[in-house]
């Protein structure tokens, strides 16, 4: 009888170690923005990428952000140091000033950018696939996906 307990807890106990053996966290590195991204959530709204025609370049080694605001080019500085790790901050955002039909995309991520504090995954896919960006009260204002 003790045997046939003594084997249910010893199987009770190796179920719960390994169903409560938590499951390691991707991390995202600053080198992980590196390269081309669409624009494909903004402010708790899903974007198509086709529609709004936003592409965001990250040159890590140069510490700047370039590309496509919907209508007109725009770059900015990136401000981030390694021993903070997801900490980031997009500043001196510049951009052309030509005039579209439509333009509410290229403004909303323009004042969007400005508002970004910190980094994070968005999925476990490896190699990362989408990356999203927080505001200073942890809201999540963008995610970004792989060209």
């Amino acid at each position: 009888m003790k045997k046939h307990l003594y084997t249910t807890l010893a199987i009770v106990c190796v179920g719960l170690a390994v169903g409560c053996k938590s499951k390691k966290a991707t991390m995202v590195a600053f080198s992980d923005l590196e390269g081309e991204w669409n624009i494909v959530e903004m402010n708790g709204g899903k974007l198509d990428p086709e529609e709004t025609r936003q592409l965001v370049v990250f040159d890590v080694d140069r510490q700047t952000l370039s590309g496509y605001a919907g209508c007109n080019r725009m770059s900015c500085q990136i401000d981030h140091n390694e021993s903070q790790k997801n900490r980031i901050k997009f500043s001196k955002i510049v951009s052309t000033r030509m005039a579209c039909m439509d333009m509410r995309y290229e403004h909303e991520l323009l004042k969007t950018l400005d508002k970004v504090v910190r980094f994070g995954v968005e999925d476990d896919a490896k190699p990362l696939q989408s990356i999203a960006f927080y505001g200073a009260d942890d809201t999540k204002l963008l995610v970004i996906g792989k060209k």
